[in-house]
């Protein structure tokens, strides 16, 4: 068994911290030691607590002088044993690098990228900086090309091991019970948005495009809320504008969801319309429950729609391409999800197995 440190310093709450939570419950339950590095009121910090994550707190997010913490949290990484630190945010890179350093090598870093490169990272800091990564992990074939391409770290740092999903947390409700549960309406075609309610996730581009349908059967759902603590500009100036539109009663704010396999079996569609989705885990998650995905043509999205089938993409910005996306998804007029293929690569136990043999260089895993 090994012991794991995961650093999450990340006050916010998306697919990018939940996938750090949820792979350290994992590791946790396959016999591993975990420790989860995070701020003291941070979501991620709450959720760890309610799971049974063990925590080392961080009263403040280090800002300045990033090197002190480092060197301290070096210091006890190296005094408890934890000898692997994982982590997933790109910010918090130069940290990871700089405990790696302080602990003379002894700590070994495994980033697992959650965030696309954005272009050329082939400067000399940045050089520097990832030579000091011992693993660099990535979810889909198409970010692990992007590597190769853009950064300069050695090839046979790079792994490719996919974003794990609990497949058994599905739900056996039909469409219709779902929708009784979240009393949402039984006869009409209902179309989701999921995600943080943000500019990047081009929530007002939907609506725009939803408000050019002429079909009265249909409504629109908001699954998601603002960032936490963050000015909700964004989310008060869209809640404004539909407010003011005859289609407004169209519209269905359903805030945040625990149950999203129950809000995915209850919808006909999920519509992920990020300019660029580096991974798109509610695309995962809506395919797993059933629920066909309209996407826009690129980044993760168009990279698992391609693999797995299952829905339709359109081009980014498009609200023509996007309606004409949405009728075929209505009218059945695409191919059906690869629900095999998709089980082989994404269950959590697969995930975990190829960390431990992969990442931690365990001769085999712990179990399968």
């Amino acid at each position: 068994m090994e012991r794991l440190a995961y650093l999450c310093l990340s006050e916010g709450w998306g697919g990018l911290e939940m996938n750090q939570l949820r792979n350290a419950q994992q590791m946790q339950q396959r016999g591993h030691q975990v420790l989860l590095i995070a701020n003291s009121q941070s979501p991620v910090a709450q959720a760890a607590k309610q799971a049974n994550i063990p925590l080392y707190i961080i009263a403040q997010k280090p800002k300045h002088y990033q090197w002190l913490f480092a060197r301290s949290l070096a210091k006890k990484l190296r005094q408890e044993a934890y000898l692997h630190l994982i982590l997933r945010n790109n910010r918090e890179l130069s940290i990871a690098a700089s405990v790696r350093f302080f602990s003379f090598g002894k700590v070994r870093v495994h980033y697992f990228m959650e965030m696309a490169l954005g272009g050329k990272k082939t400067q000399l800091f940045r050089t520097l900086r990832y030579a000091c990564i011992d693993t660099w992990i990535c979810p889909l074939p198409y970010l692990r090309l992007q590597v190769f391409q853009q950064t300069r770290i050695s090839h046979r740092k790079v792994k490719e091991i996919p974003s794990g999903l609990v497949l058994h947390l599905n739900t056996t409700f039909t469409k219709e019970e779902a929708r009784n549960q979240l009393q949402w309406p039984i006869d009409k075609k209902l179309f989701l948005l999921v995600g943080r309610i943000d500019p990047k996730k081009q929530q007002a581009f939907v609506w725009e495009s939803f408000a050019q349908r002429t079909n009265t059967d249909e409504q629109l759902i908001f699954v998601g809320e603002s960032t936490p603590d963050e000015p909700s500009v964004y989310y008060t100036a869209l809640q404004r504008e539909i407010k003011k539109h005859p289609k407004s009663n169209a519209v269905i704010w359903a805030g945040f969801q625990h149950n999203m396999a129950l809000v995915y079996r209850a919808a006909d569609l999920v519509v992920m319309a990020s300019n660029f989705e580096t991974v798109g885990m509610a695309t995962l998650e809506a395919l797993w429950n059933g629920c066909p995905v309209v996407g826009v043509n690129n980044g993760g999205t168009k990279a698992i729609i391609d693999a797995y089938k299952g829905g339709v993409c359109y081009d980014p910005m498009q609200a023509d391409s996007l309606n004409f996306a949405i009728d075929k998804v209505l009218e059945k007029d695409y191919p059906a999800f690869n629900k095999a293929l998709f089980e082989q690569h994404f269950d959590f136990n697969r995930v975990c197995a190829l960390v431990e043999t992969e990442v931690l260089g365990l001769n085999a895993p712990i179990f399968q």
